[in-house]
């Protein structure tokens, strides 16, 4: 499971102008980005465990964990206009809705029972934009 950071509150859809009120049967919406900056700092070595196939989850700007588990679908190499960077989107397909009281799981519940070295105390650390739950 990849959780991906995204403390920001960014809406992707909307920055690469993919938001479609009936998107098509096989779309699958932007879930994250990552600039090749990002990718190339250390805290983000987990970027290379991220591949189609996998299952994914997103920590949303109000530092909850989205109820929505997908299955990243694609990796793309795109430019952000935005911020006119270069890097990479990744898509994913809902595999299932986390059922639960309320719409999100707190973050630091969510975490807090994951080893790895770029939590702490079930939050991520400063500049890390994504972790892999693989065993450390």
């Amino acid at each position: 499971m990849i959780y991906f950071n995204n403390l920001t509150g960014r809406n992707y859809n909307k920055v690469y102008d993919e938001e479609a009120n009936n998107p098509p049967a096989d779309y699958d919406p932007i879930i994250f980005n990552l600039d090749d900056r990002q990718v190339e700092n250390a805290v983000n070595e987990d970027w290379q465990r991220v591949i189609p196939g996998q299952m994914a989850m997103v920590v949303q700007g109000d530092e909850k964990l989205s109820t929505t588990v997908y299955k990243i679908s694609a990796i793309e190499r795109t430019k952000d206009v935005t911020t006119n960077t270069e890097g990479f989107i990744v898509r994913g397909s809902v595999l299932s809705k986390l059922s639960v009281k309320g719409n999100r799981y707190n973050i630091s519940f969510m975490l807090h029972g994951i080893e790895h070295k770029r939590l702490t105390d079930g939050s991520f650390q400063r500049d890390v934009n994504l972790i892999s739950a693989a065993e450390y």
